[in-house]
């Protein structure tokens, strides 16, 4: 464990070793706040959860003013780079590839491990980071608080429909590319509204968290609509969830200016229609002038989804943790592979 050189001073970062593949040796990192003389004690009898924060695709966890504000209101912060992202890209690798989005449950297993099993935490992942975090919910009940969604990448965009004709073409192709790009690259919309070389308010590596994103590898986009198709065949969530998206999307070849107030990935109707089939418990907030990331935009939609996390998470203190499925239900069940390859372990890590 070392000091941190990516959000600086008061945050240590261990590497996770997680053997290795036909690339190389595979690497996790998990960064941890260093408590703070300013943060909040949690009033007497009442239980505040850790935060593990997960971030999405192309993405690392970079967001100190996040994690600050969390850790002010008196929660254990700690962050993943998963594998062959950000502080865990490692030389030779092809960044995001993944055969399976399974393959992530043995660094967030190893993570829960030195957070603590007496304490689970509140995983508040963002996009694919989202659907990577529904997942490991629905196979290791009792292992979170929670969970806080920030515009998770649950469905395809326009729903089930498209991904069901798209997931046989993907999935042959990822067969024959593996890890080569099946995608061209991504437009730069998003950077353009957040980075500071745009005259954004905030600033992060552009090699970790490239402007039109990483080549989308074959076998990433398969493991996605197949995960995809997992979740939406799978049981409900025995946990609280919260849901935050932008109010609208603006998706399109050419920048406009109203992409600075919308969600320029995600189809934000396609988020919250899947978002309503989690659970019995899940709040679903819509952000007025929020982008893609929430927490990554103007201040006043920042404040509103910073707001509504808060109020949430206050809900959390006063309820015992939800330790097992809900009647009927059995979250480590595998409802198939959806996306017509063949059937992989849902379990590859610890819980």
């Amino acid at each position: 464990m070392s000091a941190d050189p990516v959000l600086g001073e008061g945050y240590t970062a261990r590497r996770i070793e997680l053997g290795s593949d036909s690339e190389g040796p595979v690497i996790a990192t998990l960064i941890h706040r260093e408590p703070g003389t300013g943060d909040a004690e949690p009033p007497t009898g009442r239980q505040v959860a850790p935060v593990l924060v997960l971030h999405g695709w192309s993405d690392y966890v970079f967001d100190r003013g996040l994690l600050e504000h969390l850790g002010g209101l008196g929660h254990d912060v700690w962050g993943l780079d998963l594998r062959k992202h950000g502080r865990s890209l490692l030389d030779g690798q092809t960044p995001t590839a993944i055969d399976h989005l399974s393959r992530y449950d043995e660094e967030i297993g190893a993570a829960l491990r030195i957070i603590g099993r007496d304490r689970p935490p509140v995983l508040l992942a963002h996009s694919t980071g989202g659907l990577i975090a529904a997942l490991w919910a629905q196979r290791h009940p009792g292992t979170l608080r929670a969970l806080a969604l920030n515009s998770p990448w649950l469905e395809s965009h326009l729903g089930s429909a498209p991904r069901l004709l798209l997931a046989p073409v993907v999935q042959a192709a990822a067969q024959r590319l593996q890890n080569k790009p099946i995608l061209p690259p991504g437009t730069s919309h998003f950077a353009r509204t957040v980075h500071t070389r745009y005259g954004g308010p905030f600033d992060y590596d552009l090699a970790l968290k490239p402007e039109r994103g990483h080549r989308f590898p074959a076998s990433t986009l398969a493991a996605v609509l197949d995960g995809q198709a997992r979740l939406a065949a799978a049981g409900p969530l025995a946990i609280p969830v919260l849901v935050l998206h932008a109010a609208r999307s603006a998706i399109g070849v050419r920048f406009r200016e109203d992409m600075r107030r919308a969600d320029t990935v995600l189809d934000v109707r396609s988020i919250a229609a899947a978002a309503r089939r989690l659970g019995p418990d899940v709040r679903i907030e819509a952000i007025d002038g929020a982008r893609h990331d929430v927490f990554l935009s103007e201040d006043d939609a920042r404040a509103r989804a910073l707001e509504v996390l808060d109020d949430w998470l206050e809900t959390m203190a006063g309820r015992p943790p939800t330790m097992k499925a809900p009647d009927g239900a059995d979250p480590r069940s595998s409802p198939g592979t959806g996306s017509g390859g063949k059937e992989k372990p849902d379990e590859l890590g610890p819980a």
